[in-house]
């Protein structure tokens, strides 16, 4: 994700992988659930096995279709080397430590602890992405019918939601809030739900939430902290047929210097609340609109399944 031209995190990691993603075998899918034992409030983890020999430890991400993603030491224990020619590429975005980011890139055979072996884009980048784990592998990238992710007992009043994504091979809902088309993903390593200016804007005119303008910062990898403005929902708003937990906008870092000093000199008052509902954003400019359900509204929820011939999300919560 950058700051001003790339909106969602995990794709800008996963960016030099697209031109391989056509290349990638699928291998037939078991037909049995695979099933993945969570602790509450944890992540789901699966062993995965690099060039028939090497173990790695993968994180499994919701939000991003395009590769498996490894920190560079992981990659340099499994001898891993770059596509030939095209393989290397250095981007340079804010959203990095330091302003920019080496990716080596190449099509390789990968073996998660249970499923087929499948040849699939594998990206490592000369930043940490991921703390807990090697690295970070795409639920869709998985060869098994269902993926299903079990956080403990389930509540008395949960109720099972199925929400329809856009294919069967991607993590990617859709919702349509006025003249906007959305894509809303789900993702575990986020404790709040994040969307961009342009989402923001549709859901404000929508009247499903309003700035409240409050402060925080988005922290997806280690050592990056994008800053967002929270916004308060409307009584029973929801997207996809999920409630809006603790939604929050992107902003720049001028925008959040802006807010805190409002906040410090104190003289906002409740007439200012009119004038900060709008979030602007051009449909002319600006990265098509996106939101990322984080942690506020997944941890409600005791089952995740990722059912590829139904090509939906079957979510089991108590809201």
């Amino acid at each position: 994700m950058a700051m001003q031209r790339r909106a969602r995190a995990p794709a800008i990691l996963s960016l030099a992988a697209t031109a391989l993603v056509m290349l990638t075998a699928a291998a037939p899918p078991p037909t049995s659930p695979y099933v993945i034992a969570v602790a509450p409030g944890g992540q789901p983890h699966v062993p995965i096995i690099m060039k028939k020999t090497v173990p790695l430890d993968a994180r499994v991400a919701l939000s991003f279709d395009q590769g498996l993603v490894l920190n560079s030491p992981a990659a340099e224990r499994a001898g891993l080397k770059a596509f030939p020619l095209i393989g290397k590429m250095t981007f340079k975005n804010a959203f990095f430590p330091g302003g920019k980011a080496t990716f080596r890139f190449n099509l390789l055979d990968v073996t998660p602890r249970g499923l087929p072996k499948t040849k699939m884009p594998v990206v490592w980048v000369d930043k940490l992405v991921a703390a807990d784990a090697d690295g970070v592998l795409p639920v869709t990238l998985m060869k098994a019918d269902q993926i299903v992710m079990n956080f403990g007992s389930q509540a008395p009043n949960a109720r099972q939601y199925t929400i329809t994504r856009k294919n069967r091979d991607s993590a990617v809902m859709r919702a349509r809030v006025g003249d906007e088309v959305i894509d809303v993903t789900f993702e575990l390593n986020t404790p709040d739900t994040v969307m961009n200016a342009r989402a923001a804007a549709a859901l404000s005119n929508a009247g499903l939430v309003k700035r409240n303008g409050t402060v925080g910062m988005w922290q997806v990898f280690p050592e990056i902290a994008l800053p967002f403005e929270r916004m308060t929902p409307a009584p029973g708003a929801t997207i996809v047929g999920l409630p809006i937990g603790k939604p929050a906008v992107r902003i720049t870092e001028a925008q959040a210097k802006e807010l805190d000093a409002r906040a410090k000199a104190g003289n906002s008052t409740a007439d200012d609340d009119d004038d900060a509902i709008t979030v602007t954003a051009s449909r002319k400019k600006g990265r098509d609109p996106w939101i990322l359900i984080g942690r506020d509204v997944l941890d409600k929820c005791s089952r995740i399944v990722f059912d590829r011939p139904g090509k939906s999300w079957v979510l089991t919560c108590a809201f």
